[in-house]
């Protein structure tokens, strides 16, 4: 059985982008399927290598101004002749596309592509729909006509692969609904692929002890790293041994102007420690292990259906978090015990919170550890099942190899 991963985000260490085809890989391994991927142009020499990827994307999901329709459309087209260059390379065809991160232009692409002559049998689909329609969840504005070309951009996929072979996923209920109530398929909910991070033992939250506060991750405006500073002094002033390590990935980001916030909080004393490096997967856990509690500060009108990478891996290692109450991602923790609710979105409204979190450790610290406890892997046994439902569609040994050669539509 062939697969292939396609993230026209993807090219560097690091990131949901990395962490995601790795960890679909690694889950295909158990398999004995090997899956290589397809990448952006821009990916380093360290990505390709590591995770087989063939660099043919010049446009990733980001950055794309949904607004206009005829920018939309020449991105498609552009991202469609690409894919179908990359296909055409791929002997022998893949059974299976996973798309870790899709996008309403990633889906018009692919349409496209496969509706090329000579690509028979179609493919099964996997899809991730991590954001809004035309992403009005990631910048807070709704383009204009975005339901309506959105409905047509997935539908085409449905279309030309057949509704069996579609199978589209949110990591959020909020953000299915969200698309349940535009597409005519299906939406289900399962936390996008990412890194393996297994519970710790729980941490006795002694009241001598240091307690560390951790934020990491791609420093974008709506992720909250604006509102640190003043929040972080608050929480210095009136708690006597709190530290805090604030990694945030400045270059590359929409933030690139903001970097005073860095200024700032690497000159708050040694109770403050930055980091702006691109993090390897073993650093990256290494940097969330040693927290006591995560910071999640996000935008609430950004996130208000969105998942979050980090705290999925904070849930699955038992570490509270302190989140922005309205953001999709966070319920289960408010539910749960194991987080607290920024109430207001403001430098105070942070430190409040933090400090709080504090007051409550002992308890916050349990309850995290409960819920990694009885966090379940979903990812692998869904593969299983799809991985399955292809197989028994794909004729065994001479026969699929002699149907891959027949003219699309035999």
């Amino acid at each position: 059985m062939n697969v292939l991963i396609v993230d026209p985000a993807v090219h560097s260490i690091g990131g949901h982008h990395y962490n995601a085809v790795a960890r679909l890989q690694r889950e295909l391994s158990k398999f004995g399927i090997n899956a290589p991927c397809l990448g952006s142009v821009s990916a380093r020499r360290e990505t390709l290598d590591g995770l087989q990827c063939t660099p043919c994307f010049t446009t990733s999901v980001y950055g794309t101004d949904y607004a206009s329709p005829g920018d939309t459309s020449r991105i498609a087209e552009q991202t469609s002749r690409q894919l179908t260059q990359a296909l055409c390379r791929q002997k022998p065809r893949p059974d299976l596309l996973i798309l870790p991160c899709c996008d309403q232009i990633l889906a018009a692409a692919v349409a496209r592509a496969l509706r090329r002559p000579g690509l028979s049998p179609m493919p099964h689909i996997v899809m991730w729909l991590l954001y809004g329609p035309n992403q009005s969840q990631m910048k807070g504005i709704r383009a204009a006509g975005s339901p309506e070309d959105c409905r047509k951009a997935f539908s085409a996929v449905q279309t030309v692969v057949g509704g069996h072979r579609l199978t589209a996923l949110c990591e959020t209920t909020a953000m299915a609904d969200l698309y349940r109530s535009l597409l005519p398929f299906e939406i289900g909910v399962i936390p996008g692929p990412g890194l393996v991070a297994t519970p710790r033992p729980e941490r006795q939250a002694d009241a001598n002890q240091e307690p560390t506060i951790a934020c990491i991750g791609f420093a974008n405006r709506s992720k909250g790293y604006g509102l640190l500073p003043e929040a972080v002094r608050t929480v210095l002033q009136r708690h006597r041994s709190a530290r805090f390590m604030i990694h945030g990935i400045i270059d590359g980001s929409d933030a690139e102007d903001e970097r005073s916030v860095f200024d700032r909080l690497s000159k708050m004393g040694e109770r403050v420690v930055t980091n702006q490096d691109v993090l390897t997967p073993d650093a990256y856990l290494a940097w969330l292990g040693q927290a006591d509690l995560v910071l999640l500060p996000y935008d609430p009108q950004v996130y208000r259906s969105r998942g979050s990478g980090v705290f999925a891996d904070a849930r699955n290692i038992g570490i509270p978090i302190v989140a922005t109450e309205g953001c999709a991602f966070a319920q289960p923790a408010f539910d749960g015990g194991w987080g607290v609710g920024i109430c207001s979105y403001t430098p105070s409204g942070l430190g409040e919170a933090i400090l709080e979190a504090l007051d409550r450790r002992p308890d916050l610290a349990a309850r995290a550890a409960s819920a990694a406890e009885d966090a379940k892997d979903e990812l692998g046994p869904f593969l299983h099942t799809k991985i399955e439902a292809v197989r028994r569609e794909r004729p065994p040994g001479l026969a699929a190899r002699l149907r891959r050669l027949l003219p699309a539509g035999f």
